[in-house]
């Protein structure tokens, strides 16, 4: 099987493979589904346990990325009009770090009031 989908915008977690591994996400268009892998034009993003700000996520370039099933954890879809190019991080009060266009608001990942255990 092989999809093409017009319009999705994914927020990917990654499969850690340790419990104190960086968090990565990737976010961006899907441009193809297969049985094997999802091909996305995308930015990473990379943050440890515990985010209070932005600068505690490093940001990565934009590209395509292959990721394969297997390394997949858990895929949230944005809204279709989520700016992943042009999204800013921001932190809107303490521990909370979210990605923000001009229409969307969405969280990174948790701070200092949760405790991330993925």
């Amino acid at each position: 099987m092989t999809e093409t989908s017009k319009n999705k915008i994914w927020k990917i977690r990654t499969i850690k493979n340790y419990p104190d591994a960086h968090n990565h996400l990737l976010v961006g268009k899907v441009l193809e589904i297969t049985d094997s892998y999802v091909r996305i034009h995308c930015r990473t993003y990379h943050f440890g346990r515990i985010i209070n700000r932005p600068e505690d996520v490093q940001i990565g370039n934009l590209m395509n990325r292959v990721v394969p099933w297997s390394r997949i954890e858990v895929i949230n879809e944005l809204p279709p009009t989520f700016d992943y190019i042009r999204n800013t991080i921001t932190a809107n009060k303490e521990g909370e770090v979210i990605f923000q266009d001009d229409q969307h608001t969405h969280p990174v990942g948790s701070g200092t009031r949760y405790e991330v255990r993925y």
